[in-house]
Order: C-alpha cells, then structure tokens, then sequence
C-alpha cells in the first residue's frame, strides 16, 4: 500500500516508527543507570566491521557485471580480509570491544549465533526472491504481490508462540534444524514447481507457506538459544551480538541473490536465473541446519566479566 501511494514511504514510515519507539522507550522502560562508568565503546572496531561487511557485498554484487578476476572485485576481497582482521585484533585488544571475543568461546552462543546468520542468509535470499517473482516474471502489481507474500510472514509469530512444546520435547537444537529443513524444503519447492505461467495456488503458496513455518520454529529458537547460553550479565551483549550477526546475514543473502539473478532476459533466463537462487539459498538453509544440530544441552560456560 506504501508502494501504491508513493515508493518514499517505505523509507520515510520508518521514521515514524522509530519516534514512537524513542517515545515509547523513554515512558516504559526502566531508568537503569550503571554503578559505574565503563570504557566508551569502540567505535574504530564497529566502522571497521562495517566497511568490511560493504566491502564483501560490493565485491558479490558487482562481480557478474564486473568479472570475479577483475580490480573492481578482487580489491573489496582483499580489504574485505584486511578489515576482518583490524575488526579481530582490535576486538581482543579493546576495553569494550564490539564483538566480546571470550563470548564466542561459549560454544552454545557460538553455534547458535552461527546459525542464525546463515539461516538469515538464507531468508533474506528468499524475502527478495519472493517479491522479484511476484512482480518481474509474474507481472503482479505492488498490492498484489504484498498479498502473494502475507501468509509466510503471517504464519511466523504463530509458530513462534506455540513451538514451545516443540522445544520442550526435541531440544533447541532439533527444533532449530526442523525448522531450516522445512525452509529449504519451502525454497526447494519453488525451485521445482514454479513455472514463468503464474500458478500461485499450487506453485507459489505451498513454499511460501511452509517456509514461514521453518521461520517460525528456527529463527526465534536460534536467538533464544543464544541469549539462554550467556550469564546475566552478557545477555544485552550477547543479544546484540546474535542481532548484528542476522543483519550482516541479511545483507550478505540481498547480495548473493542479486549476484545469482543478475538481470536474466526473458521468461526462460529469469527460470533459470530463480532457480540457481533458490537451491543456493535451500543449500545455505541446511548448513544453519547443520550447525544447528550441533547444539547440545549442557551448562553454557560463563563468560569473563
């Protein structure tokens, strides 16, 4: 409905969002001070981390139009390396560092965190995919597509209530990896049945929606699995932490969907260009499965103050 009234509201309601958080925050959430003064954060680090993460998506962006052996890529591929090691060292060095590295040594954190950026790699591809269908090969208008879209994200915030059994019974672990098969197993099914002759009923809907199931068991149970391996003490460290990572797996996902896509001529080339996508995606939905059953139950080590 933004789209439809005008495309600058998509970026603007954002703004309007975020006042009312500030608002919000400023009237409910506790006044609470720290007894103590700590060490300025390192903002050297978080830039460093930044351009690295740019880097790294310019270099997949740019390397269909740019050729993988060219300067244009091989330059952000290198100071890509560079910057992850400045981010690395300056992370062990400083005081307040952006990433907390004895954090990592916490396996549970460490797997859990793990999985959740490669699963947001791999839902970010999807989110993209889903709406580039939509409107370049099917032609649905903005309306429309958001419509097509509705039932995965809609299915979610159920799943995510009502897993607690799930949990409770198959262990984090377990619930996490049902939860990145069944999203594969979603993205699998477009890659399979989806045609450039819109069929969304029996094509489009059965993978959007089994994909918002996978969402639902996975994502939430991969965060709280993360934050529940952590003293009270690391748990607003750690949270962000685990938060940074689903945003870096984020952009990387736009990145390596763009990278994959490209710009396909015709019907048949955009199958084509979908598909590579969408299995890339489902092979990256089972690695997050993978490392997600990696996860055990045991006491998580405490963290250094």
């Amino acid at each position: 409905m933004l789209v439809e009234a005008d495309w600058r509201w998509v970026f603007l309601v954002n703004v309007l969002v975020g006042v009312i958080g500030l608002l919000a925050g400023a009237r409910l959430l506790p006044d609470a001070r720290p007894h103590r003064e700590g060490p300025f954060p390192d903002l050297v680090g978080a830039v460093l981390l930044t351009l690295a993460i740019a880097a790294l998506a310019l270099a997949l962006v740019k390397s269909d139009a740019w050729d993988w052996s060219s300067p244009g890529v091989l330059v952000p591929l290198f100071a890509t390396a560079v910057l992850v090691a400045g981010f690395w060292i300056r992370s062990a060095r400083h005081p307040a560092p952006v990433v907390e590295l004895p954090m990592l040594r916490t396996r549970v954190f460490a797997t859990a965190t793990l999985a959740a950026l490669l699963f947001t790699v791999a839902f970010a591809a999807m989110l993209l995919t889903s709406v580039l269908w939509c409107r370049q090969v099917w032609g649905y208008p903005a309306i429309r597509t958001g419509l097509a879209i509705a039932p995965g994200p809609l299915v979610v915030p159920v799943l995510a209530v009502l897993s607690g059994p799930v949990v409770r019974r198959l262990g984090a672990g377990r619930t996490a990896a049902l939860g990145c098969l069944l999203f594969a197993c979603g993205l699998a099914w477009w890659a399979v049945a989806l045609g450039a002759a819109p069929h969304y009923a029996s094509g489009f809907l059965p993978g959007m929606v089994v994909t918002g199931i996978g969402v639902g068991l996975a994502l939430p149970t991969l965060v709280g699995a993360a934050a529940a391996a952590l003293p009270p003490t690391r748990f607003a460290t750690g949270s962000a932490v685990t938060t940074m990572a689903r945003q870096t797996g984020s952009v990387l996902g736009v990145a390596l969907m763009v990278t994959l896509i490209g710009a396909p001529d015709g019907p048949g080339e955009a199958l084509d260009a979908f598909r590579h996508g969408w299995w890339a995606a489902a092979a990256t939905a089972m690695l997050a499965a993978f490392a997600a059953l990696a996860l055990h139950r045991r006491d998580a080590a405490s963290v250094p103050a």
